[in-house]
């Protein structure tokens, strides 16, 4: 089972986003992508024959909302959908799935995480909302993942929480060096900030592989994940 997690940018590096999208939508069971306004949406309306969209928007304030799409191949089982954190303020928004895949049940989210600050610390909000999307899950038996743009450092509370929870952090474990690149690095050159995407993953779940392609198809880097079922 093929994923990837990525803050589209809503398509504004378009000739690049356009080529990579089309590539992996060949072989991605499932696409989670922040950031996907109605634009980016209209621009990739063909590409996704496939696929199944979930999509949610969430305003919270100016320069802080969240547009969301995630899509799913139609020959995975969708068991249910759902849209985590809708009408709440003080966290971001979830897309979750519950898929059964090889008859074996796997949660996933898509998620985004509260922007503002933008100092990408702990903060009361942010600290809830981590624990929001543990509780969420606690109860779930199969493979669980959790992905997206979480807006955090690597060594805030809000990100070892999941450890602490039993998860394992695969930029952590792999060694992802940064998840963004050099148009978020030429916007802000006094304050540059390396990470903000994250996956965890249940002990359970079996990874084959997890990339962070150094390529510029957006102010984020794509997270690919495959795991063997």
């Amino acid at each position: 089972m093929k994923i990837i997690f990525l803050n589209v940018w809503n398509g504004k590096v378009q000739e690049g986003i356009t080529e990579f999208i089309k590539e992996q939508s060949r072989d991605t069971d499932i696409f989670c992508f922040q950031e996907a306004y109605d634009e980016f949406k209209e621009l990739f309306k063909d590409v996704f024959p496939n696929h199944k969209e979930f999509s949610a928007y969430k305003f919270v304030i100016k320069d802080d909302d969240f547009p969301q799409a995630t899509y799913a191949s139609k020959n995975i089982n969708i068991i249910s959908s759902e849209i985590l954190f809708d009408g709440q303020i003080d966290c971001g928004l979830g897309i979750y799935l519950h898929v059964e895949f090889d008859n074996t049940p796997v949660h996933i989210c898509n998620f985004h995480g509260l922007s503002k600050p933008g100092d990408k610390l702990d903060n009361p909000n942010r600290l809830s909302q981590s624990q929001k999307l543990i509780d969420f899950f606690k109860e779930k038996e199969g493979l669980k993942i959790i992905g997206g743009d979480f807006n955090l450092f690597p060594e805030t509370k809000s990100v070892q929480m999941f450890e602490e929870n039993g998860y394992r952090d695969l930029i952590k474990e792999f060694e992802i060096s940064t998840t963004r690149n050099h148009f978020t690095w030429d916007m802000y050159p006094d304050n540059p900030q390396y990470y903000s995407d994250y996956v965890f993953v249940s002990p359970n779940v079996k990874i084959k592989g997890f990339l962070v392609p150094d390529i510029e198809i957006s102010d984020h880097l794509p997270m690919i994940l495959e795991i063997a079922i």
